[in-house]
């Protein structure tokens, strides 16, 4: 019986061929198949069974690890966009900006930021799916900017005064509003550019 256990499961449909996977290999096929299903179908289209076929493993594999497809889109953005704890630390304000912008333009670029343009332009922002997202995946990531802008006025940097919500918010928005009105690839000295030319002035008067 322990070896017909370990067999390959095999589907009713003779093209379809089901292998077994485990842990992060499967949430990763998974996680694949959602940014996949969002470009093809678009929220309203996703559907876990769609992304059960498209991941080559069954419903339950879904279910056991997501209550809903809100959940499981949710965790895939989460778990496809940089850390929040992956601070940069380059010793300076400027760079430690760059970074962080470079790595938002970097996301948007690739096909994350093309699922995440797909998903965004459909639902509304009064939609409790566009608020589930700010507070478990944007909000978490917005305090990145603020939390290097606490650090430069540790080190002297930068003015306290300076500081404020709005100021952190400069840059990420000017980034997203450049993917959002041309789409990708964001350009790199469009990055350096907001850097240089917008945010490091508006901090240092």
């Amino acid at each position: 019986m322990a070896a017909q256990a370990d067999r390959p499961v095999v589907p009713s449909d003779p093209q379809a061929v089901v292998t077994r996977r485990r842990g992060e290999t499967l949430e990763r096929a998974i996680y694949d198949a959602v940014l996949d299903e969002l470009q093809r179908v678009g929220l309203t289209g996703l559907t876990m069974e769609g992304v059960a076929a498209c991941a080559h493993t069954g419903k339950a594999a879904l279910y056991r690890r997501w209550p809903g497809k809100e959940d499981l889109v949710v965790d895939t953005l989460d778990h496809c966009l940089p850390r929040v704890d992956d601070l940069p630390d380059h010793g300076n304000l400027r760079d430690d900006l760059l970074d962080l912008l470079r790595r938002m333009a970097a996301i948007m670029n690739s096909r994350t930021g093309c699922a995440l343009q797909t998903l965004m332009s459909e639902i509304d922002q009064d939609h409790p799916f566009a608020r589930l997202l700010k507070e478990r995946v944007f909000q978490p990531r917005k305090q990145w900017f603020v939390a290097l802008l606490d650090r430069a006025v540790e080190r002297g940097e930068v003015q306290p005064g300076v500081v404020t919500a709005l100021v952190a918010e400069v840059g990420p928005a000017m980034v997203a509003q450049r993917f959002h009105a041309d789409g990708p690839p964001v350009p790199d000295d469009y990055v350096v550019s907001v850097v240089d030319d917008v945010v490091m002035p508006l901090l240092k008067p």
